[in-house]
Formats: C-alpha cells, structure tokens, sequence
C-alpha cells in the first residue's frame, strides 16, 4: 500500500521478489520477514547516511563551512555569481536532503 497525499494505491508485488528475504529467514539471519526487511532497510539507511555525511564533509572541507553559512554565501552573492560555486551549491544541498531522508530509517 502507498499513501499519496488522501489516496491509497495498492501495489502488487509479485511473491517472487520476496523469495530471498523468506531465504534468509530459512536459513535464521532474522526471526521473521518483518525483521528482515527492517534490518535491511536499516542498513541501506547507514551505508547512504555514510556516503552522503562523507560527501558534505567533502563540501565543508573545500569550503571551510558548513552548508548553512554557505547557503547564506550564495544568498548574499545576489549581484555577482561563481558558476562553480553556484553548482556545488545545488550538489551539497542535494546531499543535505537526501542525508536528512536516510536518517528517518534508523
């Protein structure tokens, strides 16, 4: 089921997609497939948690800030634009959300 705004879409999964989950369980990795897939999702979650916290340090390294004051760099620059700037401050705010999004799965 995915809620869409007041709407509820049904989505059918074929049970074949579950076949590995139901195998991990077999083989007692997890107590069951609920447990599995959140556990999986767990861990997605910090691997890109991981990647995006490294990508943004990156951007606070090469900028010697973090993104809060750089936004307000940009912000500031109405007159004159840093194409370069301009583009990783789109990247990083990208990273910022999608960090912010991973982080409500742990």
């Amino acid at each position: 089921m995915v809620l869409l705004g007041d709407a509820i879409e049904y989505v059918k999964v074929p049970r074949k997609v579950f076949e590995p989950i139901s195998d991990m369980v077999k083989a007692g990795l997890y107590k069951d497939e609920q447990e599995a897939l959140k556990r999986l999702v767990h861990d997605q979650a910090e691997q890109k948690i991981d990647y995006y916290g490294k990508k943004i340090a990156e951007m606070e390294q090469k900028y010697g800030m973090d993104f809060s004051a750089f936004e307000n760099r940009i912000q500031s620059r109405a007159e004159e634009e840093d194409f370069e700037e301009w583009d990783d401050f789109i990247l990083w705010e990208s990273y910022v959300a999608a960090l912010r999004y991973w982080e409500q799965f742990l």
